[in-house]
């Protein structure tokens, strides 16, 4: 893998400096840093955020006897379960649809958002061996992590399609928004596994409290239940808390309800996700410079 030109050493805040007839990377994180730098650097190393992310796909599936099923078997198990307790048990109502359409809807694009942060949260660790010894942006592990349950993401939304006369799911030509649904979906993952994946690094809790953080904000989030459950005059609040909540309610009234996404809930929780993201990247790039020490 190529190293970054040493011509960029005074503004990049990882930089080669040259020692006999080689390189040693320095972490210096006393420089500033930019999310434009970031971004320009992660785009240099993009091919390693790929491999990464195809690493992931193959291992994960590897030793799986049903391989991709599970992408399909995943959100059917879950949606028996919500089905059975919210919708017969609980009494949910979802207004202009089965309440099967109405929960799968919103539970496969949940599934990708929680495996994502999972998984991407502990990359780090996972791939520790590989941070002591080389070089590469190290959200690279992380993005690459996201990225391979993109394929899983679009299994479960070809399943939602295909299930769309059993469950009485309406659908109309709002389907064209889906792509973007799914650009507003990897954002918060992103904005949130990447500094939970540094902050892991030096507090190893994180292993521990991340599956319960995400079970909690499981039932923080319209999956269950439709944001309309939400005071009006508190639903803004809630869209700009939760930045999941503007897309799972998108994915759910373009997927189930055959509507366009609710704008206002979309553009407050991407407003979110986008302060997280620079927040966290920022933040992210601060904690580095010890990764390979303390990993």
């Amino acid at each position: 893998m190529d190293h970054p030109d040493t011509e960029n050493a005074q503004t990049d805040p990882v930089a080669p400096s040259g020692r006999g007839h080689g390189h040693e990377f320095v972490f210096d994180g006393s420089r500033h840093i930019t999310f434009r730098g970031i971004v320009s650097d992660l785009w240099n190393y993009r091919e390693c955020a790929w491999a990464f992310g195809m690493r992931s796909l193959r291992v994960r599936y590897k030793q799986a006897a049903l391989g991709f099923a599970w992408a399909v078997l995943q959100p059917l198990a879950f949606l028996t379960v919500f089905v059975v307790f919210f919708g017969d048990l609980a009494g949910v109502e979802a207004k202009g649809s089965t309440y099967a359409a109405f929960a799968i809807s919103a539970l496969v694009p949940w599934q990708f958002v929680s495996s994502s942060v999972a998984f991407g949260g502990d990359s780090l660790i996972q791939d520790a061996g590989l941070v002591r010894k080389v070089y590469f942006p190290r959200e690279s592990p992380v993005l690459g992590a996201i990225g391979s349950y993109l394929p899983d993401l679009g299994i479960g939304l070809l399943l939602v399609l295909l299930a769309a006369p059993l469950t009485d799911a309406h659908l109309d030509w709002t389907l064209v928004f889906l792509p973007l649904l799914i650009v507003t979906l990897v954002l918060p993952a992103v904005a949130i596994a990447v500094p939970v994946s540094g902050l892991s690094v030096y507090y190893r809790d994180f292993k521990y409290a991340l599956p319960f953080a995400i079970q909690v904000w499981l039932f923080a989030s319209p999956v269950a239940y439709p944001v309309t459950v939400v005071d009006p005059s508190w639903r803004w609040l809630y869209a700009l808390v939760n930045p999941v909540v503007g897309p799972l309610e998108g994915f759910r009234r373009v997927l189930a309800l055959g509507t366009t996404p609710d704008w206002g809930l979309l553009g407050l929780s991407m407003l979110s996700a986008a302060v997280l993201l620079v927040i966290g990247f920022r933040g992210f790039k601060r904690l580095e410079s010890g990764f390979a020490d303390v990993i």
